[in-house]
């Protein structure tokens, strides 16, 4: 039975990781839906800055730049836009 120890706490911190990447996540999609409704018809202009604006300011969340630039990379691309 030692296998079972930290069991419940290994998955806590799996699901509480996941969660805090799933944030992460919809900042960059929130952040790229306001460059794309401020550009209108123009070239959509959005940084890793503003991921991290938006993090902090919906979510309380730090998020470090390398990490927002990753992820705005990659759902740029999912987008359409990258």
């Amino acid at each position: 039975m030692i296998g079972w120890r930290g069991r419940r706490e290994r998955a806590e911190a799996r699901r509480g990781a996941e969660h805090e990447g799933r944030r992460v996540v919809v900042a960059a999609d929130w952040a790229i839906t306001l460059a794309v409704r401020e550009a209108g018809t123009g070239p959509v202009r959005v940084s890793p800055g503003d991921v991290r604006a938006w993090a902090a300011e919906h979510f309380l969340l730090d998020v470090p730049a390398d990490l927002a630039a990753d992820v705005l990379t990659a759902r740029l691309r999912l987008r359409g836009y990258g």
